[in-house]
């Protein structure tokens, strides 16, 4: 099942940005709504500007997906930023956060309730005594293939970090990234930072 998914999100990241960040949140139980997910990330519905352009820097993009929410924001990702969406997590609900910088960096951040996990790509050298997968948390199930995006001192990577990462997102989350979610109708929040 992986090996359908990752080819698919190989093809397809040949064809998106440099730089992104995507995240997904859905709610235990229920439905996250646009509305509901404005008022998480502190926005108010009159803030929201009319969709621009898939692809377009000129803010976040939300989306509904399903009973959940994603989000899309074409720069390159900083804290900020990251901030922002990470309201949405917490109590209640799932949330993955995916995000590959112009530097060729990919952090990934997920948090379901409580329970918290990341990784980052090219491996951290600033943890002490700690191995990067020590920190997965509830990613914690796809150890074996997170580790096989990740070059060794006997073999490299078997398979691109980005499309594992999009796959374990979308196997848990039920969501898919693609060309009909980008293209799909969406709302901007004015983000300029």
């Amino acid at each position: 099942m992986f090996d359908e998914i990752i080819t698919r999100y190989d093809d397809m990241l040949d064809r998106l940005a440099d730089f992104f960040a995507y995240t997904v949140t859905v709610p235990e139980s229920g439905t996250l709504t646009t509305e509901d997910a404005l008022l998480r990330l502190g926005f108010t519905p009159a803030a929201v500007r009319d969709p621009g352009e898939p692809h377009s820097s000129e803010g976040i993009s939300l989306y509904q997906a399903a009973t959940g929410i994603v989000t899309l924001d074409w720069t390159n990702p900083s804290p900020d930023r990251q901030e922002v969406t990470n309201r949405l997590a917490g109590d209640g609900f799932r949330h993955w956060y995916l995000a590959f910088d112009i530097e060729g960096n990919s952090t990934m951040y997920v948090r379901y309730g409580e329970a918290e996990g990341y990784l980052e790509h090219p491996e951290p050298g600033y943890i002490p005594f700690t191995h990067w997968t020590d920190h997965l948390g509830p990613l914690s199930a796809y150890t074996e293939l997170l580790v096989s995006a990740y070059d060794s001192e006997e073999a490299e990577a078997e398979v691109d970090i980005l499309a594992a990462c999009l796959a374990v997102i979308e196997v848990e989350s039920g969501v898919r990234l693609g060309e009909k979610l980008i293209g799909s109708p969406h709302s901007v929040l004015p983000i300029s930072m």
